[in-house]
């Protein structure tokens, strides 16, 4: 660490001074540097020219890695090469005549598994990473992540589970931001199930699981972040590829297109995926004591469902220089959900005599297309921790969401709900080196958001034979909220190997709402101050050792806000609260790695503790005799939750990976009049093996336990798969034959919910929901063009040493705009 910040001290020192002096002799130096373990270029490494006893010129390495010193006088000269993560590197008697063109070729750096920023194992590319503020999930490594969903790469990273429907959690929180490449993003504001099912996983590099996130990050998610990092390409050349797959439940393709040439760089990408044969079957019984009388519910549901949806993008991206680069991404999504349901429900009374016997036919179709516009522009130093950062973004959802309902073959009732949400991003980031050992990270960010929500529900008229609108049972929303923020943090290196992160962020949230009962809502404004710490220690011997604090902020999303009531099945309605205040949450952590070989262990124990959490609360209601189920969200008093988890990634051979982890956690709810407390606990296992011949197999399975809702307990529920892949055309491409939970015919959940007023007045519920997602698919991948790394670009290409047909299998040609 001493000799890396020596170098990086000595070449923002000398930048100035190699600039003033000029161009002393007629020779060139060149080169480029790779990682050593998985031969991708570094971009940024930090390269200085000495003589015998001075350094004579410094540069950083260009996006695809190349450095170049020219006006070189002849002489014996050493290369020093530093860059954060990896072992400083000396080359020693690099000798130079007149007027002579010296290209030292790849230079390897080797990753250092001991150092403030990240601790990686050493030896080959390592699955999981955990770094100072983030554990990273390396999903290109896993063969598994093969014609499948960004929702399937997120069920196999440690800490996040993510059920049937795509509900995203972190250590038992579905308050959870999700952001891609470091972005908020407009596909994830209706529905982050329906996006994750748009994002191939074979466009995924790694996902990053922030828990204790820095002042930089927005104070949105109280249990932490999810940043989902998209592959690109830096290799100048045309590049594509092609992915297909095919299976009994669903089918997907996606393509792209990339061009670098120089200083500029076009991508070019689309995607699409459908699914089909979705079966689900339920049944729900529920009791429910009003003053004493009772009625005794049960419903039986069958559904076939279809989804369909598609994913655009295109990246322009321009380096004015290598130091500063300009980008802008426009990506469109489309989506179209549909299904085709029954209901039949039996009512008895407290006598247990039939009140009425009902079947409901309902047919849903669900339509949304959003689209965000980005603009990046960054400029780096001399000293390459300085860095300045500008981003604007503008996005928008459009939701449609429809459904029609027969009962015993006769028109009952329609609803349909058409909504619109924009959202603005203004935001500048600033890092500033202050001497060794000390960086300042300041910046500031504001925030538009809009949602607009127009909910029109229709009762049959028999006499006409036709839909009527029912304007009691309609409703809108028009709601804004605007948020202005600002950060500071400071990062420190102290002695002995420990490190310390501090910082505040300050956010400022104004609000106006309309909806239809109330116009002009008074919500007031808030102001949050939300500090930051962390504290790390590096052994001598690999491993780590870190504690933190933060406090988070979540403000009530559009799902939990709208007022329209969704009357699709009749006997358990639900509806949001344009009221609800945001919850606080302070968030705790100690978390330790260590590393022996190729082998790593991450363990860690936190706490959580959430002030007006947001959480579901159901009531039964009656009217004419009949009992509704009426679900909607509210503000509790507290939500504490207390647990730990441990992962490992170990490598028991160079053929064989061996990965998964174990999370249990303890929660206590109360809201001042019903309480609730339990255990729940998840595991997962992965695993991959190698065999001759290009040939590799993985398996997959994972279980998530029942979890402690505020009424009640929430369905817990299993997963598992098994890829077999076959590398083809000196691994240009692959086939693979991949398997669903091939054991089990159908995935079975459970919930309950219980409400007790007084002995009088109470309800029970359970639900019992089986998913039919036993399935085989088959997938095909290719990777096409040529990619050079030696800067010449396009138009100006020479052979080299590894000539035009190279195929780097890191990147995989593959750009990282969305």
């Amino acid at each position: 660490m001493k000799k890396l910040l020596f170098c990086l001290l000595l070449l923002s020192s000398y930048v100035s001074y190699g600039q003033s002096r000029g161009q002393a002799g007629n020779s060139i130096i060149s080169g480029s540097i790779v990682d050593s373990v998985t031969n991708n270029l570094v971009e940024f490494a930090a390269v200085a020219l000495w003589d015998a006893n001075k350094a004579v010129d410094g540069t950083l390495t260009s996006d695809n890695g190349k450095f170049k010193f020219e006006g070189v006088k002849a002489g014996t000269y050493k290369i020093l090469v530093s860059y954060v993560g990896y072992q400083p590197l000396s080359l020693e008697n690099v000798t130079v005549s007149k007027n002579s063109n010296v290209d030292l070729g790849e230079i390897k750096l080797v990753g250092d598994n001991i150092q403030l920023d990240a601790v990686t194992v050493t030896g080959q590319a390592s699955l999981i990473e955990d770094k100072i503020d983030r554990l990273v999930y390396n999903a290109e490594k896993d063969i598994s992540n093969t014609g499948g969903t960004a929702e399937e790469v997120l069920r196999k990273v440690p800490m996040l589970s993510v059920d049937l429907d795509g509900e995203v959690e972190l250590r038992g929180s579905s308050n959870v931001r999700v952001l891609i490449n470091n972005k908020p993003s407009a596909i994830f504001a209706s529905s982050v199930g329906e996006a994750l099912r748009q994002i191939p996983s074979d466009q995924i590099k790694s996902v990053e699981v922030i828990t204790s996130p820095s002042a930089k990050y927005d104070g949105d998610g109280t249990a932490g972040i999810v940043n989902i990092i998209l592959k690109k390409n830096t290799l100048a050349g045309v590049t594509g590829s092609l992915n297909l797959g095919a299976g009994l439940i669903g089918s997907s393709a996606n393509g792209s297109v990339n061009l670098r040439d120089g200083k500029w760089g076009v991508s070019l990408r689309g995607s699409g995926r459908a699914s089909y044969n979705y079966k689900t079957t339920g049944e729900n019984t529920r009791e429910s004591v009003i003053d004493g009388s009772a009625t005794y519910l049960t419903q039986l549901d069958d559904n076939i469902g279809v989804w369909g949806g598609g994913r655009y993008s295109g990246t322009f991206d321009y380096d004015f220089d290598k130091s500063t680069n300009f980008s802008i991404t426009y990506s469109l999504r489309n989506r179209v959900r549909g299904s085709d349901g029954e209901q039949v429900s039996t009512l008895l009374d407290n006598s247990r005599n039939l009140i009425y016997e009902n079947i409901r036919d309902i047919d849903q179709r669900n339509k949304s297309n959003s689209s965000d516009l980005d603009f990046t522009f960054t400029k780096r130093y001399a000293n390459p921790v300085q860095e300045l950062t500008i981003l604007a973004q503008v996005s928008q959802n459009n939701t449609d969401n429809f459904y029609t309902a027969l009962e015993n073959g006769i028109g009952a009732d329609s609803s349909e709900n058409q909504g619109k949400d924009r959202e603005l991003n203004f935001q500048v980031d600033y890092v500033q080196p202050m001497g060794k050992k000390v960086k300042w990270e300041v910046g500031g960010k504001g925030v538009l958001r809009s949602a607009l929500s127009d909910g029109q529900f229709y009762s049959f008229n028999a006499a006409t034979n036709s839909y009527a609108l029912n304007d009691v049972r309609s409703n809108f929303l028009d709601y804004d909220q605007n948020v202005l923020a600002g950060y500071s943090s400071f990062t420190f290196e102290l002695p002995n190997k420990w490190g310390v992160q501090a910082g505040l962020r300050y956010e400022k949230t104004t609000i106006q709402a309309d909806f239809k009962e109330l116009s002009n809502v008074d919500i007031p404004d808030y102001d949050n101050f939300l500090p930051s710490i962390t504290v790390s220690k590096r052994f001598k011997e690999a491993g780590s050792i870190r504690t933190s604090y933060t406090q988070r902020i979540q403000r009530p999303s559009i799902r939990y806000l709208n007022p329209f009531v969704d009357y699709s099945n009749a006997n358990s309605i639900s509806y949001g609260s344009p009221t609800l205040a945001p919850e606080l949450v302070d968030m705790f952590e100690v978390a330790m790695s260590t590393y022996f070989g190729t082998n790593s262990i991450n363990f860690s124990v936190f706490s959580r503790v959430e002030d007006n959490s947001i959480t579901s609360i159901s009531n039964v209601t009656r009217k004419d005799g009949l009992d509704v189920t009426e679900t909607t969200y509210g503000n509790i008093g507290v939500n504490k939750r207390y647990g730990s988890n441990i992962s490992a990634n170990l490598n028991p051979t160079n053929k064989w990976r061996l990965g998964g982890g174990v999370n249990v956690d303890y929660t206590y709810m109360d809201n001042r009049t019903i309480s609730n407390k339990g255990w729940s606990g998840g595991v997962n296992l992965n695993t991959s093996y190698s065999f001759p011949k290009d040939w590799a197999a993985s398996f997959f399975a994972f279980y998530r336990s029942p979890r402690v809702q505020l009424q009640g307990t929430r369905n817990g529920f299993y997963f598992h798969g098994i890829t077999v892949k076959k590398s083809i055309n000196k691994k240009r491409g692959s086939i693979g034959l991949g398997l669903e939970n091939p054991f089990v015919k159908t995935i079975d959940f459970k919930s309950a919910l219980e409400n007790r007023t007084d002995a009088l007045n109470y309800f029970t519920t359970t639900s019992n929901r089986s998913i039919y997602r036993r399935s085989i698919r088959i997938d095909f991948q290719y990777r096409f063009g040529k990619m050079e790394s030696d800067g010449k670009g396009l138009f100006r290409r020479k052979s080299n040493n590894r000539g035009d047909d190279s195929v780097d299998g890191g990147d995989g040609g593959d750009e990282g705009g969305f």
